[in-house]
């Protein structure tokens, strides 16, 4: 192994750390804000009581087909 190689191996790893770095402020970029708009939506918003959905109204009993 030269001198020459280990300088050439040297820059790559930089590079590849440089591109990871990059890459990982691009997604940071990105996702913060739209988790940071759900937060802050799921935070503030009012939130009824008792829900008012189907899983909150009585059933009626059905007459079974026996």
């Amino acid at each position: 192994m030269t001198l020459l190689s280990v300088r050439v191996r040297e820059g790559a790893v930089r590079r590849d750390q440089s591109v990871a770095v990059a890459l990982i402020l691009l997604l940071a970029l990105v996702f913060a804000p739209a988790i940071g708009l759900h937060v802050a939506a799921s935070a503030y918003t009012p939130h009824p009581a008792a829900p008012d959905g189907v899983a909150a109204a009585s059933a009626t009993a059905k007459p079974s087909r026996g």
